[in-house]
C-alpha cells in the first residue's frame, strides 16, 4: 500500500472488535504500559476473549462514544474485501470519569492478581486526574475525549491515523468543545498536526513505593480549542 491509498472512517460493529482488538495489541506491542495493564494479556488468546468482551460491553453502554475504524478496500481473487487499518474511539464527555477503576470495572474479574488490581488502581486515579479537570472547566459543554487510538504495524503512516484523528476534532468543533488526548510519545507528532497542543508535558503516576519498580505510563495531556 502507499500514502495514496483510499481510506474511509466509519462507526464499526460487534463483528469488527474481535479484529480490532488485534489492531489495538499489535499496535501497542509491549511499549505502552497504561495498555499492558489496562488489558492484561491482550497478546494471548485469553487476554484478546476478554479484551474483546470488554470492548463490545463499553461500546454497548457509552451512548456518547463513538466506535471508529478506518478501513480500506482490497481486491482477493476478485472479491473486494474491507481491510481495518485502525480504530478509534471519541468519547463527549459531559459528567467527569469514574475516579476509582472499581465505578468503571469489574475489577476483580479483569484482574484478579491483587497486586495488578492494586497498580491499575493507582494508575487510573492519576489517569483521570487531567481530563476530570478539564470537564469541570468546560462550563458544562463538557470535553470531546479521544480515549484510544490504535493502527496496525503494517499500515502506520498511510494516513489511518490522521483520519481518525480529524474526525474527532471536526466532531468537537461542531458541538463547540475542546478536543482532548492523553498521548503517547509515539503519537505526538500525529495529535500536534490534527491541531492538538500539550497542556501537560508529562503526566505523573505515583501508584506508590510497592510498585517502583514497575513501568509507568508516559503520556502528555494534549488539547484543541474548537475551531469556530
Amino acid at each position: 500500500m502507499s500514502a495514496s491509498t483510499k481510506i474511509d472512517v466509519a462507526l464499526l460493529v460487534d463483528e469488527d472488535i474481535p479484529t480490532c482488538f488485534k489492531v489495538l495489541s499489535e499496535s501497542f506491542g509491549h511499549n505502552a504500559p497504561f495498555v499492558n495493564i489496562y488489558f492484561p494479556n491482550h497478546d494471548t488468546l485469553s487476554g484478546q476473549v476478554q479484551g474483546s468482551s470488554r470492548l463490545k460491553a463499553w461500546k454497548h453502554n457509552a451512548p456518547d462514544s463513538a466506535f471508529l475504524k478506518a478501513v480500506t478496500t482490497i481486491e482477493d481473487n476478485g472479491i473486494k474485501k474491507e481491510l481495518i487499518m485502525g480504530l478509534a474511539i471519541w468519547t463527549h464527555m459531559k459528567e467527569i470519569p469514574p475516579q476509582k477503576i472499581e465505578d468503571a470495572e469489574d475489577v476483580e474479574e479483569v484482574w484478579p492478581d491483587l497486586s495488578d488490581r492494586k497498580f491499575m488502581a493507582g494508575l487510573w486515579e492519576d489517569y483521570v486526574k487531567p481530563r476530570t479537570q478539564a470537564v469541570k472547566d468546560s462550563n458544562g459543554k463538557g470535553i470531546y475525549v479521544l480515549e484510544l487510538l490504535a493502527v496496525h504495524p503494517g499500515f502506520q503512516r498511510l494516513g489511518a491515523g490522521m483520519a481518525l484523528v480529524t474526525w474527532g476534532t471536526r466532531a468537537a468543533d461542531k458541538l463547540q468543545v475542546r478536543a482532548v488526548v492523553e498521548g503517547t510519545p509515539a503519537g505526538r507528532r500525529l495529535y500536534e498536526k490534527c491541531g492538538l497542543h500539550a497542556e501537560i508535558e508529562e503526566m505523573r503516576f505515583e501508584p506508590g513505593e510497592e510498585f517502583a519498580e514497575r513501568a509507568k505510563p508516559k503520556l502528555v495531556f494534549m488539547t484543541r480549542e474548537p475551531v469556530l
